[in-house]
């Protein structure tokens, strides 16, 4: 039997399994792979679905790529738009005007699909400064989707900053106290309090240190 299409909805919007969520190499954003979006897609949909290229312009002289695209499912579809910039000098290197077709096809992709707030609950706590911090959005941090857990608390929010030594994302509390560390630049020096060496643990304020100490351990 076929799915309807507000299940399929539904199975859209539901939250990605745990560490889905990648960062950037070069400036530690969060997102969510491309190739996940497809795969939950052509699960969803039971491959009954169809991208297809509204709109390609390629600007040579200007050195960008865009794109609107639309995602059909059944007779319901969206639209979604991509941007590019060409890479070095296109009419010398040539491949990379295919690059940034590439790139700009797989954003407009991506903007169709987040019509549909795909990804929103997994990519909300790491975007508690930008739109996820809104009160009529509460509910993608309080709410889970049935069978998975909830995100519980404000402290336990994951940065985008990730450890040097395990490689974990940051909650958002355990950014705040590397701020307490004199004169660390914690943009280079990010650690996880786990591995946060201990002649920095010492530098921090006592008194805050206990209280990161007792608000993080009580459950």
């Amino acid at each position: 039997m076929e799915r309807d299409y507000k299940d399929i909805v539904a199975e859209l919007k539901r939250a990605f399994p745990k560490d889905t969520v990648k960062f950037r190499s070069d400036n530690h954003r969060p997102y969510i792979p491309n190739q996940v979006y497809t795969d939950r897609v052509e699960s969803a949909t039971e491959s009954r679905w169809n991208l297809e290229i509204k709109e390609l312009e390629i600007n040579v002289p200007h050195r960008y790529v865009k794109s609107i695209v639309q995602v059909q499912i059944d007779v319901h579809f969206r639209d979604g738009y991509g941007f590019a910039v060409i890479p070095g000098d296109p009419l010398t290197e040539p491949s990379n005007i295919n690059t940034a077709v590439d790139k700009a096809v797989n954003e407009a992709f991506l903007t169709a699909l987040d019509s549909y707030q795909m990804g929103w609950r997994d990519l909300a706590p790491y975007k508690m400064k930008d739109w996820a911090g809104n009160p009529a959005l509460k509910h993608l941090l309080e709410q889970a989707t049935p069978g998975e857990q909830a995100v519980v608390s404000q402290h336990h929010m994951r940065t985008s900053r990730q450890c040097l030594v395990c490689g974990r994302a940051l909650t958002e509390d355990e950014w705040d106290l590397l701020g307490q560390v004199p004169n660390l630049n914690r943009d280079k020096m990010t650690y996880c309090f786990e591995h946060l060496p201990n002649h920095l643990k010492r530098k921090i304020d006592k008194v805050t240190l206990q209280q990161f100490e007792k608000k993080n351990t009580a459950e």
